[in-house]
């Protein structure tokens, strides 16, 4: 069976095959692909900092920052962080030194 696409201005695209739609279960959750093992984000490096300073666990952290206790060990094993994530955990540690001073 061949699906018929149209784009927005209602004209018709070519025809693609069914199999080459990919499946939900094809790629990680969010569509992003994990990093190599050996990479480390700039996020993750200055979460590691952090922890050491604070002495607060990676579980505990990843759930205040972004409710995801798992956050800093997906991050550990390569986990591409959306920019929104970024955003929320660099948001979360801007709060927590600003409430210390």
């Amino acid at each position: 069976m061949l699906i018929r696409r149209r784009n927005a201005e209602d004209q018709q695209l070519p025809l693609i095959e069914p199999d080459a739609i990919p499946l939900s279960g094809d790629s990680p959750k969010g569509g992003r692909q994990a990093q190599d093992a050996s990479y480390l984000s700039p996020i993750l490096l200055e979460i590691e900092r952090r922890l050491r300073a604070t002495g607060m666990s990676a579980s505990r952290f990843g759930r205040l920052s972004v409710n995801d206790p798992r956050l800093v060990h997906d991050l550990r094993r390569g986990r591409d962080p959306s920019s929104r994530i970024v955003a929320r955990v660099r948001a979360f540690m801007a709060k927590e030194t600003s409430e210390k001073r």
